[in-house]
């Protein structure tokens, strides 16, 4: 299928209207910046990683992101404990399997947990090589990169927007995962909802580094830009190409 700049364009808009609730099991470095990040989106996170808490808070969300960096075996049962509470509602999980490609021991968990209902994997191209026979069919891979894709059941989607920048601050591809999960809650279409997700972050960060001098001074203009991005400035920008998966290019 393929989608317009105003498709994506909505999606972004009905998030920013709905303010969806998302559960973060993330990683400790990531944790301020991937909430500020979600709110400047009007997606709500919560963080609480304590076990007795999990249960309870991510029966309350829309969405849930698991997230394998700083990974220790009581971020593992916590991880497992989301799982089990996202399993009894219909939402989508987003797994960031953050250096599997550094650890067996990280590799073999993504491994284990892709088996249940995570539903959109996001990884580089490093993790995801590790990952490509652990994805069952109903999960939807992401791969992030120079250029972004989603990679649907007939249909690749590439993304082309973005900067060097947001290679140069801790957090800002792991808060990515929780703009993900927020998106996927809103639109039902799974890969509508990830390739608008992810063309926004990608303009966004175009615009922000415009406005910088360097990656410190990029977060805050990338948080403002989210916040206040338009739709005239989405559609200008926006760099999207569609191809069948057997690589004929659609209109």
């Amino acid at each position: 299928m393929s989608y317009t700049s105003e498709n994506l364009w909505e999606v972004f808009e009905s998030v920013r209207e709905r303010g969806v609730r998302v559960h973060c099991l993330t990683n400790s470095v990531a944790q301020s910046l991937t909430a500020n990040i979600m709110l400047a989106c009007n997606i709500v996170p919560s963080m609480t990683a304590a076990h007795d808490e999990i249960p309870a808070f991510v029966e309350s969300v829309d969405g849930l992101l698991l997230n394998l960096g700083t990974l220790d075996g009581k971020r593992r049962h916590g991880i497992r404990l989301g799982l089990e509470g996202a399993a009894k509602k219909s939402m989508p999980v987003v797994l960031d399997p953050v250096k599997v490609d550094r650890s067996d021991i990280r590799m073999e968990f993504a491994k284990d947990i892709l088996k249940e209902n995570v539903s959109i994997l996001k990884a580089n191209m490093t993790e995801s090589a590790g990952l490509s026979g652990a994805v069952t069919e109903n999960a939807l891979i992401v791969r992030t990169g120079i250029e972004d894709a989603v990679f649907g059941r007939e249909t690749t989607y590439t993304v082309g927007n973005g900067h060097a920048y947001m290679d140069k601050v801790t957090g800002i591809g792991c808060a990515l995962g929780g703009v993900l999960a927020g998106f996927a809650a809103t639109e039902p279409d799974k890969e509508l909802a990830v390739l608008a997700a992810l063309a926004v972050y990608g303009v966004c960060g175009e615009i922000a580094a415009e406005q910088a001098n360097g990656p410190g001074s990029f977060t805050p203009a990338f948080i403002d830009t989210l916040y206040g991005l338009k739709a005239d400035q989405f559609n200008e920008r926006l760099k999207l190409e569609t191809m069948n998966n057997k690589g004929g290019v659609l209109a």
